[in-house]
């Protein structure tokens, strides 16, 4: 996100021990996060300041900390594990404080890689109300492109980072994007009563409206909505500041 806006020039990596949070000497020979950093980074116009917490159930105590001053919670899904014991650990808290949540599915580029799987799991695990708001097209080795079910969409991501190219929905994704698209409205529209009774005299939102309502939803604790990134090729997540 740093480099993506400009804050820094280059991407770090862990392999390299280069990266601008893990730089702690434990961490460096650990090769993960192990404390809590604050870094800031900033996108049209808005100053977004992000704690990057620790990962393992080991150092839960700094993600408890975290959790309790920040404003929003971005909850991490392995695609290629779903839902781990320390993942329900944590969201024992963001639940327990009622922070708006956000679910990023990552390592979406991986031989294993299962963005429904863990989509499923997380329903299991946090709710019926997790809801998808973009979803991978060709996840697995070579992964690079994202529907965006409130913009309606194709974003393909060059392998370097930087601006996404916008494409119409290929034919073979209408069914699972439309159905998709659906629920998210219908989701949208059960957080505020005048946009239920838009959608039940349209039968639909239009973009702002079903904005206004995932905010809500948000807001409330209501609706943890989930974002597929690609951390390995792009290291960005693959939305243009929508959400």
């Amino acid at each position: 996100m740093l480099f993506e806006a400009g804050i820094i020039s280059k991407r770090g990596s862990v392999e390299e021990r280069n990266t601008i949070s893990d730089y702690h000497d434990i961490e460096h020979e650990r090769g993960n996060s192990v404390y809590a950093t604050t870094l800031h980074t900033e996108w049209r116009d808005y100053k977004i300041n992000i704690i990057d917490t620790p990962g393992l159930e080991d150092f839960v105590g700094e993600v408890t900390a975290s959790v309790r001053v920040c404003d929003t919670a971005l909850l991490l899904l392995n695609a290629e594990y779903g839902v781990e014991v320390g993942t329900e650990q944590i969201w024992d808290y963001v639940d327990r404080y009622r922070k708006p949540t956000i679910i990023g599915i990552n390592h979406l580029d991986g031989e294993k890689a299962n963005f429904q799987q863990s989509v499923d799991q997380a329903r299991q695990s946090f709710g019926a109300a997790v809801t998808v708001m973009q979803y991978p097209v060709n996840q697995g080795i070579g992964f690079n492109a994202i529907i965006d079910l409130l913009k309606m969409t194709m974003y393909r991501f060059p392998a370097t980072g930087g601006k996404p190219e916008k494409l119409p929905i290929p034919e073979e994704e209408t069914e699972t994007t439309a159905r998709l698209h659906n629920e998210l409205v219908e989701k949208a529209a059960e957080n505020d009563d005048a946009l239920m009774e838009q959608f039940f005299e349209k039968g639909s939102l239009d973009e702002d409206e079903l904005r206004e309502g995932l905010k809500i939803g948000m807001m409330k604790h209501r609706v943890p909505g989930v974002l597929p990134e690609c951390e390995k090729q792009h290291g960005r997540w693959p939305v243009d500041g929508v959400y």
